[in-house]
């Protein structure tokens, strides 16, 4: 009698690169007009972006890589998957735009269990529809299937962003003076950060996500996506120099602040404009925090500081009094004070 062969496939062991090719197809026919730059994109082994050198006299790539983190978690909670792929770009984008560059592209990694083409095709979608929101190409990506690795309906998210900035403009710490000032930029929320410790409140059931919370409920407070400063820099560009730039991420004001200032001073923030949020509050309230532990966890309402010369704030005021943000003057450079990075006054 012949012995009966049990072929293990790759299918088998858990791997459809049959979905996978779906997945991909679900992007790539539907992307819009292909970018002038681009030369290859989503589909093949690498993707090829012309870099316009005309626009660059000494062309300097920046690059920025990074994640959701444990945000995921939550809209897996939710079943809200539309507004992951904000975070992920606005994430990688804020952190290259502070050094003055123009984001050029983007890529992503996608790892998952096992690839859910419904599900995965949103949050795909969500990379790219934010990638045209500012106007760069998602040049291409990985999607990696790993059973084993992760539990059935996971996956993680990576980011990469590369852009370009001459080389005598790029914003760093030796532009800043003592007298400079530090304008903040409003937030969306909890952006990207901190969802590790939202997450165990939830566990502990000290906060539940169906919970009122003004006019809607603190899950669908909590999802709202990172918001993506690239105008800013943009209405800004040829207009006032950007002494310097910090996206306030996780560490909050406290620790992000300081890594753009010279050791010879310290950044006096004025206490009285740093008014916690309610989202904030809420949060503050539950995990017991006082306002140091929140001011150095979270980003308690400020995505993005800028740091100009003072001569230069009517003109700063005069270009946003059309917009939709409403920057206010958070603190000053000042001189060292003993071995503080950061004072609040």
């Amino acid at each position: 009698m012949k012995k009966k062969i049990n072929k293990l496939t790759y299918e088998k062991s858990g791997v459809s690169i049959k979905n996978a090719d779906k997945l991909i197809g679900n992007i790539s026919k539907k992307t819009q007009k292909t970018h002038p730059n681009v030369l290859a994109g989503i589909g093949g082994f690498s993707s090829l972006y012309a870099l316009d050198i005309k626009k660059y006299k000494n062309p300097v790539i920046v690059c920025g890589t990074d994640g959701v983190g444990t945000k995921l978690k939550l809209a897996s909670k939710l079943k809200e998957h539309r507004y992951i792929g904000q975070d992920l770009l606005a994430m990688c984008v804020n952190d290259v735009i502070t050094s003055g560059a123009t984001p050029l592209f983007f890529l992503d990694y996608l790892a998952t269990s096992k690839v859910d083409i419904k599900l995965h095709t949103q949050v795909l979608k969500g990379i790219k529809k934010a990638c045209e929101s500012i106007n760069i190409p998602l040049i291409g990506g990985e999607t990696a299937e790993m059973p084993g690795m992760y539990n059935k309906d996971d996956y993680d998210l990576a980011g990469f962003c590369v852009g370009v900035v001459d080389k005598k403009n790029i914003i760093n710490k030796s532009k800043v003076k003592k007298g400079n000032i530090l304008i903040g930029f409003e937030s969306s929320g909890f952006h990207s950060n901190g969802f590790s410790l939202i997450n165990k409140l939830i566990e502990n059931k000290s906060i539940s996500l169906r919970q009122k919370f003004k006019s809607t409920n603190l899950g669908k407070a909590l999802i709202k996506p990172t918001k993506l400063y690239v105008d800013i820099f943009e209405l800004l560009r040829n207009k006032i120099n950007i002494n310097g730039a910090a996206h306030i991420t996780g560490g909050g004001l406290t620790e992000n602040i300081p890594r753009v200032i010279p050791e010879k001073y310290t950044t006096y923030m004025d206490k009285s404009m740093l008014e916690i949020p309610d989202l904030f509050k809420l949060i503050q309230e539950k995990a017991m925090l006082d306002k140091k532990e929140m001011l150095k966890t979270f980003n308690c309402g400020i995505g993005m500081v800028l740091i100009i010369n003072k001569g230069d704030i009517n003109t700063f005021t005069k270009i946003f009094s059309k917009t939709k943000y409403k920057p206010k003057i958070i603190g000053y450079i000042g001189n060292r004070n003993n071995n503080k990075n950061i004072v609040y006054e």
